[in-house]
């Protein structure tokens, strides 16, 4: 019975363990957070010869590629 109790905990805790860990990725996909090691990761593997830009130099351009010009259809 304890056993059992123990299986059922241990098998409850991996579940919430997985939802947090998938809860996690969600919001720092979203938050944008993690774009600049997205963008090392390609950088190494795309354009090892190319030196990365650094982190302020990435969010100013980041900024820009989000808000300069046009976005709308009218």
């Amino acid at each position: 019975m304890a056993e059992d109790a123990g299986r059922a905990r241990a098998a409850l805790t991996a579940a919430l363990a997985r939802v947090g860990g998938a809860l996690r990725d969600v919001v720092v996909g979203a938050s944008g957070s993690d774009a600049y090691a997205n963008y090392l990761a390609h950088q190494r593997r795309h354009h090892p010869d190319t030196p990365p830009l650094s982190r302020e130099a990435f969010a100013v351009a980041d900024q820009a590629a989000r808000w300069e010009g046009v976005r709308r259809c009218c």
